[in-house]
């Protein structure tokens, strides 16, 4: 018996009695070839494998990862930011959402949050809530990097404290409703922590300190 992919490729190739746009769900009247499609994610983005070595080691400060946390249907979000060496983080309020529009606006009224000097670079995943990007990079001047497809992990730092970040917002949560007052807490707790990695200091001492020029 012939697997899926043999019928799909009889039919586009029309070998079959057959029409894709009529038969088919997606009602797709092409199709490209699976070996054709971009296994290097979305052309054109910087790459995480080219982030110098001073981002890596955490030797210079102004270094930052972002990440949503998604709310109940999908339908309002948090934008964590998280600075690499401090791992002090700015948790900002998206009741409308993450789309790429409303995700720009929420980098923004973060960056403005950051001392220019520790505006250095930002790493993303490939999310498609990323995709104006470049307008960042054009006003604040940003190093910005990307993930390889499907390795959120490589900005780890990130992906960590969000487990952090759901015990203050279970999943489920309507995050449309949570003021940005409620936002602020919720990071200044988490930021005052002491932590063993940080010789047993908080991110927010760090923090402060780099400030300071």
């Amino acid at each position: 018996m012939p697997c899926v992919e043999t019928i799909y490729q009889a039919l586009y190739a029309g070998a079959l009695d057959a029409k894709p746009a009529k038969c088919l769900r997606m009602r797709r009247p092409r199709r490209r070839c699976r070996q054709a499609r971009n296994p290097n994610g979305r052309a054109g983005l910087p790459n995480i494998g080219d982030r110098p070595g001073s981002v890596n080691d955490r030797s210079e400060p102004g270094h930052w990862e972002a990440d949503h946390i998604i709310g109940r249907a999908n339908r309002s979000a948090l934008m964590c930011l998280t600075e690499r060496v401090s791992r002090y983080s700015i948790l900002i309020t998206m009741p409308n959402g993450y789309a790429a529009v409303d995700a720009l606006a929420g980098l923004i009224e973060g960056l403005e949050q950051i001392p220019r000097h520790l505006r250095r670079s930002i790493t993303f995943d490939q999310g498609s809530e990323w995709a104006h990007w470049a307008d960042l990079v054009d006003s604040y001047h940003l190093d910005t990097w990307f993930c390889d497809p499907h390795s959120p992990w490589q900005r780890g730092q990130v992906e960590n404290l969000n487990r952090q970040w759901r015990w203050w917002f279970p999943r489920g949560t309507d995050l449309a409703g949570i003021a940005p007052a409620h936002a602020n807490h919720a990071a200044s707790v988490i930021n005052g922590q002491r932590r063993r990695s940080l010789d047993y200091q908080s991110p927010a001492t760090l923090y402060a300190a780099l400030t300071v020029r």
